[in-house]
């Protein structure tokens, strides 16, 4: 179930109504239930695929607390956990690279299997694999609680597609239980409202049909209408993800949990290093503190630093697919961030105002994060070869697609516009709350985005990151 569908909305009361009507202690059980009833939903037989990898990591987990050799533990777990993921996510990728081997050898036809990568699977797989490295580093209380530990995996509002949760995030809430408060649901309906907004009124409806028709081409041999398609992908890969982002939160604070922050502006990014702190922040933090720290950092010279960096961003590339476009993608992203390390990085302050002497450095960065985008939205390494050939080669300069351009306009200003929104609507609640009227304005603001996100949700499409 998608979370812009009415399917969905109805399971959500549902839940919430049995969630609230429970007492606490049976809360977790009943979140547990519902979120393995939302995993069943997709296709039944991955229940057990994610149920199985649940339990070996628990029972892993609790022989390295006993163990007295942790190490072999917290290894086969990640051999374990590591070994599903890359059997469904890339065992194709590496069959289909090998055909042409295979097949040379065998001298005859080789088709390779059809896998269906389960939902969810490159996220729940990073939580289960952090929670025991930070257990093994004593970072973390270590959990004995099986059902608790079973829904800091399966939590149904982030089950999908994060944000990554960490086990000092999650876990301290969970023993609690969800503690729902006005407050909390305030925020809460208001995240779901806008997250629904972004992701069917500017990801779906305004942006990915011209996206989609001019990508299902390879292009449209115009140069002014491949450029103004790949903004248009920038914003809407962004609203997209965002939006699913920020329904999850607000399900979740609905629920009475806090999940964390997973964007803040990327598009309003000075330089590489800022970027990757706003896109993806969980994902982000992961590959440092689990990949780019244990490889040595910036500790060991500028040579291995600049290697260490490669190696994350081409890791996390393929992270987001089986296929070598985004490998490239990662590279990519890998030799901006050098490319920043050499000229020599400057501390960049993320609340810090955006001015006007930013503009420069914000649209030299956004236009190289967007060309880099099309290695991500193209289907292949060709087909983004032959795009980015139409955005250089001007064959054709002639015609302008104007309604899109002020679509993309219109996306850019409302970008700049979420981070004063993002400061200023809980001081704005605040003084809402102190006047009687207060609850209707906001009543009526929330109804209508959700009134234009329902009257346009027929176009919804499955979010992008549902394939990673």
């Amino acid at each position: 179930m998608l979370f812009n569908t009415v399917q969905f909305g109805v399971f959500f009361l549902v839940v919430l109504g049995l969630y609230h009507a429970l007492p606490r202690k049976r809360r977790n059980s009943a979140l547990l239930a519902a979120s393995l009833v939302f995993y069943a939903l997709w296709i039944p037989s991955y229940l057990f695929l994610l149920l199985a990898d649940i339990a070996v990591n628990y029972a892993l987990l609790q022989g390295m607390i006993r163990s007295r050799r942790p190490r072999l533990f917290l290894v086969a777990a990640c051999i374990f956990t590591l070994g599903l993921l890359a059997f469904f996510k890339y065992a194709l990728m590496a069959v289909e690279t090998l055909a042409p081997v295979i097949t040379s050898a065998l001298d005859t036809g080789f088709e390779a299997p059809e896998i269906f990568l389960p939902l969810g699977i490159s996220f729940y797989s990073f939580q289960i694999l952090s929670l025991t490295i930070d257990t093994y580093r004593g970072d973390i209380e270590p959990i004995r609680n099986l059902r608790r530990y079973a829904l800091f995996v399966a939590f149904f509002p982030q089950l999908i597609a994060g944000p990554i949760l960490r086990g000092y995030q999650f876990l301290p809430q969970l023993a609690r239980g969800g503690e729902p408060s006005w407050l909390r649901t305030r925020r809460g309906l208001w995240l779901l409202g806008l997250g629904l907004a972004k992701k069917v009124i500017m990801a779906d409806f305004l942006l990915a049909p011209f996206v989609d028709d001019v990508f299902s081409h390879g292009g449209l041999g115009s140069a002014p209408f491949n450029l103004v398609a790949l903004y248009s992908f920038a914003f809407q890969i962004y609203y997209d993800f965002s939006g699913y982002t920020d329904m999850a939160r607000g399900l979740a604070l609905l629920l009475g949990f806090e999940l964390p922050l997973n964007f803040m502006e990327p598009y309003l990014a000075r330089d590489p290093s800022e970027f990757w702190r706003r896109w993806h922040i969980t994902l982000s933090r992961w590959l440092a503190d689990y990949l780019y720290i244990p490889l040595g950092g910036n500790r060991r010279g500028s040579n291995r630093t600049y290697v260490n960096l490669m190696l994350t961003m081409l890791l996390g590339g393929l992270w987001h697919g089986a296929s070598w476009n985004f490998v490239i993608w990662g590279g990519l992203h890998g030799l901006l961030l050098t490319a920043h390390r050499l000229i020599g990085r400057r501390p960049v302050d993320l609340d810090a105002r955006v001015g006007l002497r930013d503009l420069p450095r914000i649209l030299i960065l956004f236009n190289l994060v967007c060309l880099i985008w099309t290695f991500f939205r193209a289907e292949s390494f060709d087909h983004a070869l032959r795009y980015l050939d139409t955005l250089f080669a001007f064959r054709d300069p002639f015609g302008w697609p104007l309604l899109q351009t002020g679509i993309v306009v219109l996306c850019a200003l409302l970008h700049f516009a979420e981070r004063g929104a993002r400061r200023r609507l809980p001081e704005l609640q605040n003084k809402l709350g102190r006047v009687w009227w207060g609850a209707a304005v906001e009543g009526a603001a929330l109804g209508a985005v959700l009134g234009i996100a329902f009257l346009v949700a027929g176009v919804g499409s499955d979010f992008i990151y549902f394939q990673f």
